[in-house]
């Protein structure tokens, strides 16, 4: 965070960003030497390096280590290309008819334009990790997401989620039709010798994360009070339930992602959140879930909000 600001006020990210460049173009063909899979790699444009001459620089350090042009993909902050549409457009047409793919990065966090965006050639919409990191638990988040991702598709572009760290996010993602990830969840940054590593395994997620677990008679029951949990385990141990127990709002937000949850049943006094609110946002988050407060705590005022306003079913004492 502090390197590259610094980097891009000195000037100092123009040498850079050409040295980042050819390392990544030498270092795909080095895997391919070793008789690994060509795969894409995706290198930063700064604004800084965004001008006239990237197009030519491009294209000596693609002759010059070899690279398939197809197998190089630059990505573009959406604040940068929208800076001078018309250079920007022309910048990009060049790089395209050379076989590069192009990205626009942190989609939605600059002054989108989408009169331009609809002209330029671009393959890819990166949907931004602010938009990602609470995706499971705010509506607002999700509607962006879906946003994007729809109209990305109408435009004939891909869309790859940044920041994608935990099962829910995935599986939210995918259901949405979401078509790439980035993220700690499938690994952090690592060296180039552990990049050989995982293509030689052909590590991948496991599927099953790429998708909610199809519907069964299932009750989610959240409480930060481990004996209620125990005994609310105990009474549904021989029905013909699947039970899933949460201590916090947060727990709770994964297993929604994750599962189709026919029942939830919620505390009112929790830590962060209080069941209300919690059941308020699941809502427009999960409209099918039948949504419960069980509590012997009873704010006549906030119960009956919740309840004129459709947020839950029943309070229960």
């Amino acid at each position: 965070g502090r390197f590259i600001g610094l980097a891009e006020e000195t000037g100092l990210i123009l040498p850079i960003g050409e040295w980042v460049l050819r390392q990544a173009c030498e270092q795909s063909c080095a895997w391919q030497r070793e008789g690994l899979e060509p795969i894409p790699v995706s290198v930063n444009l700064s604004a800084r390096q965004f001008s006239d001459n990237i197009a030519a620089t491009v294209g000596r350090i693609l002759a010059e280590t070899g690279l398939d042009p197809k197998l190089l993909e630059l990505e573009l902050t959406e604040s940068a290309s929208m800076e001078d549409p018309q250079k920007t457009f022309d910048i990009l047409r060049r790089l395209k008819d050379m076989g590069v793919r192009l990205a626009i990065d942190d989609f939605g966090t600059g002054y989108s334009n989408l009169n331009y965006l609809k002209r330029f050639p671009v393959d890819k919409l990166k949907l931004d990790q602010s938009f990602v990191r609470d995706l499971t638990s705010d509506p607002d988040d999700l509607a962006i997401a879906r946003a994007v991702i729809a109209m990305a598709h109408s435009l004939r572009l891909r869309v790859i989620a940044e920041g994608v760290e935990t099962d829910g996010q995935l599986a939210v993602l995918a259901q949405n039709g979401c078509d790439e990830m980035q993220g700690y969840l499938f690994s952090k940054p690592v060296p180039a010798d552990e990049i050989a590593t995982m293509l030689r395994e052909h590590r991948t997620l496991p599927i099953e994360k790429l998708a909610r677990r199809p519907y069964e008679r299932t009750l989610l029951f959240v409480d930060d009070e481990t004996n209620l949990l125990s005994a609310m385990r105990r009474i549904t141990r021989n029905k013909d339930y699947r039970v899933h127990v949460a201590t916090t709002a947060e727990e709770a937000f994964e297993v929604l992602a994750t599962n189709e949850v026919g029942v939830i049943l919620c505390d009112q006094r929790m830590p962060g959140m209080s069941g209300t609110e919690f059941l308020a946002r699941v809502k427009h988050l999960h409209p099918a879930s039948v949504r419960m407060v069980l509590s012997g705590y009873t704010d006549l005022q906030s119960v009956t909000n919740a309840v004129n306003h459709g947020e839950i079913f029943k309070f229960l004492t």
